[in-house]
């Protein structure tokens, strides 16, 4: 190609000058680019696109030199040669500076679409977590459900106790009775809308209890606590009315015969390991046949237990046996909750319970 003539030598130098311009035009743009990031174009190309560059300039040069007659027309083949060689690297060197290009606008593009996968990502974590926030609204709507059911349930016995009190014409008693029954009332009004609250305020509400059903039964009910030195009743959290059927279950059933001799319920309350348990444990007449008595599974109160358990964060649990080893009397039945996990919960404190007051 391009072998003789002098016209093709005169062609020679435009083109070549063309794609010099051509050339150091890449090469800035190139250079710019690796100014700006060069984690995606290290200098080295940069380099490669300046040397492609300079040996146009060079066979430019030469050939124009042959025109001009600078050197001997002999070398007429060279200067071909050397231009075409020029063309052929120029044009490789034109190739690579468009991959790079298309590799660099590539990125953009992979950023994007990081980010929408990002922002999607996002979108879904928020929506879990509207999702577990909805799910936790409901499940304290229905603790709290649950909760005021008890009411309901206590309520009805006790005012059919003060009913079967006034038939007998016990004004007194049934007086004492409703004063009782006032306070135990006024406790559950200022924890209304709590489900959980320190052990002492549960505590106080089982004595309150204890003391009307005492006043109910005239009837003298052995009852005490007994609480491991390790758990701290003011700071200890405890859902709230959660003993009180246990109890009631214990005086009323277990204890309801006439027949048994200095009645007696005792409540422990312990630590084992990172649970913990209550143990309602009376001196009564037992369960029958191994089973749970027949109340237990009639007992509205005993089934609102099991379903407030059921809701915790960590479930807990009820089991109603007798003859556990560490039942504190020769006969009776045991009502044990196990609160797993709980030492995992916050601690009650003071401004809490301020603030719930």
């Amino acid at each position: 190609m391009f072998t003789d003539g002098s016209n093709e030598l005169e062609i020679f130098p435009i083109a070549l000058g063309i794609l010099f311009i051509l050339g150091m035009g890449m090469t800035l743009n190139l250079y710019k680019i690796h100014r700006r990031n060069s984690a995606y174009l290290p200098l080295w190309q940069v380099y490669l696109t300046i040397a492609s560059s300079a040996f146009t300039l060079v066979a430019g040069a030469f050939v124009a030199s042959l025109n001009w007659g600078l050197l001997p027309m002999d070398m007429r083949s060279n200067g071909v040669g050397l231009a075409q060689a020029a063309i052929f690297l120029t044009g490789i060197n034109g190739a690579a500076y468009g991959h790079r290009l298309r590799s660099l606008t590539a990125i953009p593009r992979e950023t994007k679409n990081t980010l929408i996968q990002e922002q999607l990502l996002l979108q879904s974590v928020s929506q879990s977590q509207q999702n577990l926030a909805l799910k936790e609204k409901v499940i304290e709507t229905k603790r709290k459900h649950l909760k005021s059911q008890m009411n309901p349930h206590f309520l009805f016995n006790v005012l059919t106790g003060v009913q079967h009190l006034l038939q007998k014409s016990e004004s007194e008693r049934a007086g004492r009775v409703f004063h009782r029954f006032r306070r135990l009332l006024m406790l559950g009004f200022m924890s209304q809308d709590r489900i959980l609250g320190p052990l002492s305020q549960e505590m106080e509400h089982v004595n309150q209890y204890v003391d009307l059903e005492r006043v109910r039964l005239n009837q003298p009910i052995s009852f005490d606590w007994d609480v491991k030195q390790d758990v701290l009743p003011e700071v200890t959290p405890c859902p709230l009315f959660i003993l009180q059927p246990l109890i009631e279950n214990a005086i009323w059933h277990g204890l309801a015969d006439q027949g048994i001799a200095n009645p007696r319920v005792r409540i422990q309350v312990k630590w084992v390991g990172e649970d913990l348990e209550i143990n309602v444990s009376d001196n009564g007449r037992g369960l029958s046949n191994g089973k749970e008595a027949p109340h237990a599974h009639r007992s509205r109160g005993t089934a609102i237990v099991r379903e407030r358990l059921a809701l915790l964060r960590h479930r807990g649990t009820l089991n109603i046996e007798e003859g556990m080893e560490s039942h504190p009397f020769q006969r009776g039945v045991t009502s044990r909750l196990s609160f797993p996990l709980w030492a995992l919960e916050p601690a009650w404190n003071q401004r809490e319970s301020k603030k719930a007051s």
